[in-house]
């Protein structure tokens, strides 16, 4: 293995650079791998310590003194403050708006069917959470729940890059690119995601595919929150194997036009946000980047691969 001091000399002599500027170099990176292993330890323990306070809270009943909308606001301010660290306040505000837009869609659904759903509850680097007062009554309600925030969050991107298309601005386009992500990313057919929903309605088979999409996306990013989602979610991903019980037959049964509509409305859906993704980058995006001007996001990436 090659020593720190060896690697040292070694850049020395490449770049005759002064010794203090590689010292800087080689600090830097042992503290971005410092970083890194926090970020990796505050992932695997996120949800138990995230579970236990929501239980504790729950116990004490300490959510009915707060009113419910204080603890969205106040989740939603803290989950910009954190974000904004990785890709400035004005990102962090339109992407947490974007973010509320797609939960919104969920609310709609929910109180369309008078399904009892707590407000959303943004938690950083993880999303938003809706807490299901009550279970849905089949599998079509739960598909119509899941595709509804994709729908309207993908309205909400929509209007950001008409508005970049109008005004010019890059910002927009930025955030018309993100928004564009955030539901694809969301419609992949596994777990609690809201692909994972509309995947009941349609077979449950999907979410074996829809795991290797997520494992594949966890290698190519190395985000530790994806990982330890990966974790979570194999159990449910493994339950397609057992045999269903006479109540989960019940649950999933819908009439076969309603899943050809909702099989039909799902894949255009991730087709336009493929698309749209593409088109964004290659007509905003990249001229703007060739202009000199700085992708946001993409220095957000960069950081969270350190």
């Amino acid at each position: 293995m090659i020593s720190t001091e060896t690697l040292h000399q070694s850049e020395l002599t490449l770049t005759n650079r002064h010794p203090g500027t590689v010292r800087e170099l080689l600090r830097e990176h042992r503290t971005s791998r410092c970083h890194r292993i926090v970020e990796w330890l505050s992932a695997a323990f996120l949800f138990p310590i995230l579970k236990g306070l929501l239980a504790v809270i729950e116990a004490s009943k300490f959510l009915t003194v707060i009113p419910a909308p204080v603890w969205s606001i106040a989740s939603m301010l803290i989950s910009i403050a954190v974000y904004s660290s990785r890709m400035g306040w004005g990102l962090a505000v339109g992407f947490i708006m974007l973010l509320m837009i797609h939960e919104c869609g969920h609310l709609l659904a929910a109180r369309y069917y008078r399904t009892r759903v707590s407000l959303p509850l943004f938690l950083p680097f993880i999303g938003a959470v809706i807490d299901m007062k009550q279970p849905m009554r089949n599998a079509w309600e739960e598909a119509v729940f899941g595709i509804a925030g994709p729908v309207l969050g993908t309205l909400g991107a929509c209007l950001c890059w008409i508005t970049a298309g109008i005004t010019g601005s890059f910002y927009f386009a930025e955030l018309a690119l993100l928004g564009f992500f955030l539901n694809l990313f969301n419609l992949i057919p596994l777990g609690f995601l809201d692909g994972g929903h509309v995947a009941v309605v349609l077979t449950r088979w999907l979410w074996i595919p829809g795991y290797l999409i997520m494992a594949a996306f966890a290698w190519y990013v190395h985000t530790p929150v994806v990982v330890i989602a990966l974790v979570v979610m194999l159990p449910m991903a493994l339950s397609v194997f057992r045999k269903k019980s006479p109540k989960e037959n019940l649950y999933d049964r819908v009439r076969l036009g309603k899943r050809f509509a909702m099989g039909a409305i799902y894949l255009a859906l991730v087709s336009f946000l493929a698309c749209s993704m593409s088109l964004i980058f290659i007509k905003d995006i990249y001229p703007g980047l060739k202009e000199g001007k700085s992708l946001s996001l993409a220095a957000a990436s960069a950081s969270g691969k350190k």
